[in-house]
């Protein structure tokens, strides 16, 4: 489960700050206030540096979380992971995040750091700050804004890395530098999708949307009675694979992944557009290329009952029950 973690506090005050270095460390670490005291990292324009604990582990986080607080002005991150409870997965979103950066050609420098520094700071400690807990201006307090807008981030984990992406990459020609990084985001088909709805039903992100059109012309006799159409918007699918495994009809498929300059384009696709026809036994409406719905051609099929699983035969099983 990804932790949704609000960067908008801490990016008003880097907005005031000249190329600040961050600390950061999960909610789990059990001395924050030990990295305050030390000196992380040199060179570079910084000329400040905190300490910024999270209200959740770096590892149930998305690299969105550190992109942010790079574009809005931080010049390094250190994530301290000397008190982390899943180290692996940290590093993992850790290195992620500097293969865009590194991807966009960006200075910034994003790392990780398992042992306490020895070289100390003198005099007072660096700010130990947190989403709830970071220093206001005198103009915030009078209720004057910044000049920094920033909306509510998403709650979903491609979606909120897709517009830091679309920020820190505004320049043209930028966006296809990082086509080399996965991006989770599947490719399907629907070739044979006849518009149950039943995976816009399933999918719990609502990645899959399904609508229909009644023809007012149609002859429910004869013509179609709807006109259905089902399309995809990767940006929020996240790849669980349960509209391939509800699908009736298995009409979806996978057939690879999405590039991040098809992502940053901010399309949806269309999978299948298709008519829905009467049933000729029971009425009901339905998308397939017959006559019949699914079930009625299913009946229309076995007229006698269920079939068998499969691998299963009737006469083996009659000569178990029936010796």
């Amino acid at each position: 489960m990804t932790t949704i973690a609000d960067t908008r506090p801490l990016r008003h005050w880097l907005y005031g700050t000249e190329g600040a270095r961050l600390v950061i460390c999960c909610v789990e670490h059990p001395d924050p206030g030990a990295w305050s005291r030390a000196i992380v990292g040199r060179g570079g324009p910084a000329s400040e540096q905190a300490m910024f604990q999270l209200t959740g582990c770096i590892a149930q986080m998305t690299p969105a979380v550190l992109l942010e607080l790079v574009a809005g002005g931080a010049f390094g991150i250190t994530v301290a992971l000397d008190g982390c409870a899943n180290t692996a997965g940290a590093q993992d979103v850790v290195t992620r995040a500097g293969d865009f950066l590194s991807a966009l050609g960006r200075p910034e420098v994003i790392d990780w750091a398992f042992v306490l520094p020895h070289e100390r700071k003198h005099g007072e400690a660096w700010p130990v700050l947190g989403e709830s807990c970071v220093p206001v201006s005198r103009r915030a307090l009078f209720g004057r804004p910044d000049g920094l807008e920033l909306a509510q981030p998403s709650e979903h984990p491609t979606q909120r890395l897709i517009a830091v992406l679309a920020e820190m990459a505004d320049e043209g020609g930028l966006k296809t530098k990082l086509d080399g990084i996965p991006t989770g985001a599947p490719k399907l088909t629907a070739s044979r999708c006849a518009g149950t709805g039943v995976c816009t039903r399933t999918c719990p992100v609502d990645a899959l949307t399904l609508t229909r059109t009644v023809l007012a012309e149609a002859n429910p006799e004869r013509d179609a009675m709807a006109q259905f159409q089902l399309t995809f918007d990767p940006a929020k699918c996240t790849d669980c694979g349960q509209c391939l495994q509800v699908c009736p009809e298995s009409a979806l498929q996978k057939t690879g992944e999405h590039a991040w300059s098809s992502l940053l384009a901010d399309e949806s696709f269309s999978l299948r557009v298709g008519l829905i026809r009467q049933c000729a036994r029971c009425g009901v409406g339905h998308g397939r290329s017959g006559d019949l719905c699914a079930v009625c051609a299913y009946r229309a099929a076995n007229p006698f009952g269920s079939t068998m699983p499969p691998g299963r035969r009737v006469g083996a099983d009659l000569a178990v029950r029936f010796p």
